[in-house]
């Protein structure tokens, strides 16, 4: 996984931001050290050196998880890279982003996010997509957050990867 932080990411016991200060640390975070211009530029160089080691790789999809979800619907425009492209519990989702995706897209939101911002992101997706709710699951339940030790999490994280693994295959 490339370090898109230059080794400097949000300490963990800034999470969840549960007060003002960690709430601020994390706004300018994401303006700054996270910004999607900064990362999407780098994103280009990441596929290409990843595509030297592995000659033999013909098709290239993105999955971004919270923030990466944002980075996932701007990767997924016009003339992308990618063939197709997921959000898992996405952070940021905006409906403006969603008129400019040009590949199939996988949304896969938990409780967590905003029902009006998902919907209206889902009206302005004119390719081809899925929105696959998981109401009962916390953000980030499919990366850092999911507790597989409860069995309720671990059926649902099972059950969002093989979602992703479906996608992927159909749309190749």
């Amino acid at each position: 996984m490339p370090d898109f932080f230059d080794g400097k990411p949000v300490p963990l016991d800034y999470f969840p931001p549960d007060n003002k200060e960690k709430e601020e640390f994390l706004g300018n975070f994401f303006q700054t050290q996270a910004a999607p211009p900064k990362t999407l530029e780098r994103v280009p160089n990441v596929v290409r050196e990843t595509q030297e080691k592995h000659k033999g790789v013909q098709a290239w999809g993105v999955v971004g998880y919270c923030w990466g979800g944002k980075i996932a619907n701007l990767l997924a425009g016009e003339n992308s890279q990618f063939y197709a492209a997921a959000a898992c519990h996405p952070a940021m989702v905006d409906a403006n982003d969603a008129k400019k995706i040009t590949i199939p897209f996988a949304m896969l939101p938990s409780k967590d996010e905003s029902k009006e911002d998902v919907d209206n992101w889902e009206k302005n997706c004119k390719t081809d997509h899925t929105v696959e709710w998981f109401n009962d699951q916390v953000h980030g339940f499919m990366a850092a957050r999911g507790d597989l030790k409860q069995e309720g999490v671990k059926k649902e994280y099972q059950r969002g990867y093989k979602i992703l693994l479906d996608f992927f295959c159909d749309k190749l």
